[in-house]
């Protein structure tokens, strides 16, 4: 399979007091082009550490992080895919409300991608891109001047994926994107979310506890436990008829 982003054999130990926590332990998977890869598990298991890894937030003890068929993350990697991958992925975060700076209006968040990456034009079509980007994500020109403590929990997230889209990233980390909204909004954000990749057909790595929402979402799933990688699969293959014995104990305690 050609992988957009491919992890081999990464671990991420951390020091706790007198202990070391495995948090991720030899895991190895791959993303490819166009598809979303959905990761569950148990709260701790190492799902969030894996996005972060990914995204290039944490450095791998070991293993490697390849980005196009390129390692970024070890002693070999290379500058210039580290730079694509920086240039090309872009984050949604749990918590919209410390993701989004309090003080910047929406407009300002929302273009900030695009001043990073030098790639401003002129204000007024700079704007337009803005307004275009808030529309697809359910919003109105009428948010520009807000600022997110003027948003509810919703509306901070869609300004959050707005930002994200801005820069036609390639990959997009969706870290628990929902566990911080109330349910009634959650689904919104969930068929937002898969609308806008399957118009869009940005890879997507999706951090979830929720299995009904991941097999919803995605098309492969990886099911973590305690630092390990215990099943992948296509995504009605492994929920039909899961191999592992976690799996299996994962699935039963939900109704799908």
């Amino acid at each position: 399979m050609d992988y957009l982003i491919e992890a081999k054999n990464i671990k991420q130990h951390f020091k706790v007091r007198d202990f070391i926590v495995k948090a991720v332990d030899d895991v190895s998977f791959g993303i490819a082009k166009g598809e979303v890869f959905g990761l569950v598990g148990e709260t701790g298991c190492g799902k969030s550490t894996i996005a972060r890894i990914l995204s290039g937030i944490y450095k791998p003890d070991s293993g490697e992080v390849y980005y196009k068929n390129h390692p970024v993350s070890g002693k070999n990697k290379e500058a210039l895919y580290v730079k694509q991958r920086q240039e090309e992925m872009q984050i949604v975060f749990q918590d919209s409300a410390a993701a989004l700076n309090p003080k910047m209006t929406v407009e300002d968040i929302v273009l900030e991608p695009l001043l990073i990456r030098k790639k401003l034009t002129n204000k007024s079509d700079d704007r337009q891109k803005v307004v275009e980007m808030l529309e697809k994500t359910g919003l109105t020109a009428d948010f520009l001047t807000k600022t997110p403590g003027e948003l509810s929990g919703g509306q901070r997230q869609r300004v959050a994926i707005a930002r994200s889209l801005i820069v036609e990233p390639k990959l997009i980390i969706a870290d628990e994107p929902i566990a911080s909204l109330d349910i009634s909004i959650q689904a919104q954000i969930i068929n937002l979310l898969k609308d806008l990749q399957e118009e869009e057909n940005f890879s997507c790595l999706f951090v979830a506890h929720d299995l009904s929402v991941v097999r919803y979402i995605s098309n492969r799933v990886g099911v973590m436990y305690m630092g390990k990688l215990v099943e992948t699969g296509d995504t009605e293959e492994l929920f039909n008829d899961p191999k592992g014995s976690y799996t299996k104990k994962l699935l039963s305690a939900i109704t799908l």
